[in-house]
């Protein structure tokens, strides 16, 4: 399965939205490590205070107070003793062991310090000892001990703080305790507001890549629109270098258009005074003796006559007759009648109704040449009418000696003949099949040439472009 889009506003917006949450995610990893860091910091600044604070208030106070204030200030998590001898032997933790100096004002033998890893502590949210007197807290720490264990070898376990400071009595006061874990709850409160402003900032994204790409669709449908020879202007919109495109197509249309006219008034004179000077060549002739010249050189004329006329017919390409919507089935039976009606063996299998946008006549001149000349070559034609989502197609079939694969392509240049003699009468003038294509091709069709059924005969195969399907549900229901 392909992911990647294939046009060009698809594949911008994946790539802004993969860029968006790799750019999210590593600011998230940035701030989460300075977060945590700076969560760590303050609950060991915490710790530090409280250990501070209760040795002041042990050391100025009297032993039976001394027994009500440490168990007064220990917590689950801080476990305070005043013993005769200091539970750490030296002092490991020199930057704790400073700042704790500079806010009790000890010397440096009075004071040690240290910072371990200790799971168990973590586990454990508070020590028997300091409540023995509590038998039923107790027996539901038991009872959740368990649970706990499990809950917390998933949470992290901060080093624990442990410090040892002399007493004024000679006493030591030992303190332990745990900082607790940095909460992750600010967490879900910046994923929030991170997808919040990536769903906001991808509709965004999309809506501009939208209207932006807008004008370039709107250009794709007029090159094709062009291509079947329909000339569609289209209003200059979008961002700078888009309405220079924009311009640039609509400029080509009006010269290839006003070529178009130049070339179509061009023929239109030629036409008119090659038929004046064969005119008058013809009644020239008409008026000599009869005989065999004057036959050949009638005969030559009228080959003259015809085969500029072709010419004439090739060079046009296609007729000047505007675009509108036709039924190609309708248009088949009423072509394959007509041919009937004048003793061509013509076969054509009715079809459902099928509305294509395009030139009819010229349509109609093409494939009359196409049925002609299977009837021509092969006697017996059949027509049939096939359409998919995109495309009709009316297959012409005779039973005729074909067309050689290697000729096939040939035989659509002007003046090519299989049929080498020098008369028109069996060969023709060669225009046939290229004024076919020419007209076909410029409404976006095109001609295909194949064996026929069997291995015999010829099957040419005519396919023309199908309008949207809403569009055709339309013009059905309007009944145009």
């Amino acid at each position: 399965m392909n992911i990647w889009p294939q046009r060009a506003g698809g594949q911008l917006a994946l790539l802004l939205i993969v860029v968006l949450l790799v750019a999210q995610g590593i600011t998230i990893g940035i701030l989460a490590g300075e977060r945590q860091g700076a969560l760590r910091s303050a609950s060991q600044e915490h710790v530090l205070e409280r250990f501070a604070d209760a040795y002041t208030l042990l050391d100025t106070a009297d032993p039976e107070r001394q027994s009500r204030i440490l168990r007064a200030l220990s917590t689950p998590t801080m476990r305070l003793t005043i013993d005769t001898s200091p539970a750490l032997t030296s002092d490991g933790a020199p930057p704790i062991t400073d700042q704790l100096q500079s806010q009790l004002s000890l010397s440096r033998d009075q004071l040690r310090t240290s910072v371990e890893n200790d799971n168990l502590a973590c586990l454990q949210n508070h020590d028997s000892d300091h409540d023995e007197d509590d038998e039923h807290d107790k027996h539901e720490d038991r009872e959740d001990h368990h649970e706990r264990n499990e809950e917390h070898e998933q949470r992290e376990c901060p080093p624990v703080l442990k410090a040892s400071l002399a007493l004024s009595s000679g006493q030591w006061f030992n303190a332990s305790a745990q900082p607790s874990a940095p909460s992750w709850l600010w967490l879900k409160a910046t994923l929030s507001s991170v997808g919040i402003t990536a769903v906001l900032l991808t509709l965004t994204i999309l809506l501009a890549i939208r209207r932006i790409l807008r004008p370039v669709n709107e250009l794709s449908s007029a090159a094709h629109a062009f291509a079947r020879g329909e000339k569609v202007h289209i209003e200059e919109r979008g961002p700078e270098d888009i309405r220079e495109v924009t311009r640039a197509f609509n400029q080509m249309q009006n010269q290839v258009s006003a070529a178009q006219k130049d070339r179509e008034r061009l023929l239109a004179a030629l036409a008119h005074d090659l038929r004046t000077p064969i005119t008058s060549m013809r009644l020239r002739v008409e008026l000599l003796p009869d005989g065999e010249d004057k036959e050949r050189l009638l005969s030559a004329l009228e080959e003259m006559q015809t085969l500029s006329e072709a010419t004439l017919d090739f060079i046009r390409g296609s007729t000047t007759e505007q675009y509108r919507r036709y039924d190609i089935a309708t248009l088949l039976d009423s072509l394959c009648s007509d041919l009937q009606d004048i003793g061509m063996a013509v076969e054509y299998r009715e079809s459902p109704r099928c509305v294509l946008q395009g030139q009819p006549q010229a349509v109609k001149r093409a494939l009359r040449n196409l049925v002609e000349n299977g009837v021509t070559y092969g006697r017996r034609v059949e027509v049939r009418l096939s359409t998919d989502a995109g495309n009709a197609t009316v297959e012409i079939i005779d039973r005729g000696p074909g067309i050689p694969e290697s000729e096939r392509e040939k035989v659509f240049e002007p003046f090519y003949r299989l049929e080498q003699s020098r008369s028109r009468e069996t060969g023709g003038a060669g225009l046939g099949l290229a004024i076919a294509r020419t007209l076909i091709r410029g409404m976006g069709g095109d001609i295909r040439l194949n064996t026929g059924p069997d291995g015999l005969g010829l099957k040419v195969s005519v396919t023309l472009p199908r309008p949207g399907t809403d569009e055709d549900s339309s013009v059905r229901q309007s009944g145009t």
